[in-house]
């Protein structure tokens, strides 16, 4: 089987070093691993490896990005890849608040739980529209 060859324009070393130089990214460190967040996303250096983590989504278990999302960061960089993995997140989680929305209207009708669905809607909208 011929193995797949994929070139990108950063590797994880590079990604690291990128956001331990930038002042607009806070550090989180703990034992035995060297961590960083940068508008929810973490990176992570520890023995295992360098790994990135969406605190997006899954509440407080964060989980791993994707291979997808690796792609994106290996490809454009860091903080171009937060960008895209954030609308991403973002554009998930509107879809599901619209979902919420149409079946509160079809089904309970309760006003003030539709009203606060439409409200976080409009603040992911507005932290989508301000992503570059």
């Amino acid at each position: 089987m011929k193995q797949k060859v994929c070139m990108y324009k950063h590797s994880m070393n590079t990604l690291w070093q990128d956001v331990v130089e930038d002042s607009k990214c806070i550090a989180v460190h703990g034992n035995k691993q060297k961590a960083y967040i940068y508008r929810g996303i973490k990176i992570i250096n520890n023995s295992e490896g360098i790994k990135i983590y969406n605190t997006k989504k899954s509440g407080l278990n964060y989980k791993e990005i994707t291979e997808e999302h690796y792609y994106y960061f290996l490809q454009y960089g860091f903080k171009k890849g937060v960008s895209i993995v954030l609308k991403k997140t973002y554009t998930e989680q509107i879809d599901k608040l619209n979902e919420k929305i149409q079946s509160e209207v079809n089904n309970r009708n309760n006003k003030k739980h539709y009203d606060s669905l439409k409200q976080r809607r409009e603040t992911l909208i507005n932290k989508y529209s301000k992503l570059n």
